[in-house]
């Protein structure tokens, strides 16, 4: 090996090492911030499985768990950003629950926070309608919906409700371009089995 070769391996291993350490700090902080209740580790569900896969491949495809409480849609959500941190995805992943949506969405509008969401690489809205869907709220879903159809950011969203229909046709519309990924969530709330 020539002295100019060791110097491009010696170079490469660094980098490596670099992009190690900041995935470990990065994962680090994500676990920080994951509930809890959230830590117990179950396999992922297979068409979850292949969403992440075909993300990590360049797709824009969007996420829909939809189901029951209490059955592993916020679990997954956490689940999906801890995946893609380990394996080696350094984008801004944003988990907003429904609380927070309407809260930034309410009087006075949070426009600044809006704007990141709608421009964020990956963004999941978690229990979407779990409170009253004012027509304004829609509104701000449909903006952000159709903000990231536009650029071909993926959203993923969870829910309780039996359809997206409260959004209207257009937002679902949207939000089903690119073939987007459903997967249906069934069976007994897993909270109410532990107590």
């Amino acid at each position: 090996m020539t002295s100019a070769e060791e110097r491009r391996a010696r170079h490469d291993a660094a980098q490596a090492a670099a992009r190690a350490e900041i995935r470990a700090q990065t994962l680090d902080r994500y676990l920080a911030r994951r509930p809890k209740s959230f830590t117990e580790d179950h396999p992922v569900r297979p068409e979850i499985e292949k969403w992440i896969s075909d993300f990590l491949a360049g797709s824009h495809a969007s996420l829909l768990l939809l189901g029951e409480p209490g059955t592993g849609k916020t679990w997954h959500l956490w689940k999906i950003g801890e995946l893609l941190i380990r394996r080696g995805w350094f984008g801004r992943y944003y988990l907003v629950s429904d609380f927070e949506f309407k809260a930034a969405a309410d009087r006075p509008v949070n426009h600044e926070r809006l704007q990141t969401w709608r421009e964020a690489p990956l963004i999941a809205l978690d229990d979407l309608g779990a409170t009253q869907l004012y027509p304004w709220t829609v509104d701000a879903i449909a903006q952000l919906i159709d903000a990231r159809w536009q650029n071909q950011l993926p959203t993923l969203i969870s829910t309780n409700l039996p359809t997206l229909e409260p959004l209207g046709p257009r937002t679902q519309s949207r939000f089903a371009d690119g073939g987007s990924t459903f997967a249906a969530f069934t069976g007994t709330d897993f909270r109410k089995k532990a107590s």
